[in-house]
């Protein structure tokens, strides 16, 4: 069974940015879930998968490469 309780801080603490950073009238225009999967069953021991907000489904590819290189120190070898 997946431990949700990584993913669920993850968003309760963007939700508690966005509502003290923001106002009200604030609107969330796209945003990017991204793990990495690590398992036996996966090519490689591990795989990436994201999830892209609303109408955002072209820019996946590029976003996904740039939430890599932030995290980690050889994001663009990563697969």
């Amino acid at each position: 069974m997946l431990d949700l309780a990584p993913l669920n801080a993850s968003i309760a603490t963007l939700l508690n940015h966005l509502t003290t950073n923001y106002g009200p009238t604030a609107e969330l225009d796209t945003y990017v879930i991204c793990v990495r999967v690590k398992s036996p069953d996966v090519p490689g021991g591990s795989g990436i998968n994201w999830i892209v907000g609303p109408d955002g489904h072209q820019r996946a590819g590029g976003l996904l490469q740039e939430v890599l290189r932030a995290v980690e120190p050889n994001g663009s070898d990563q697969s």
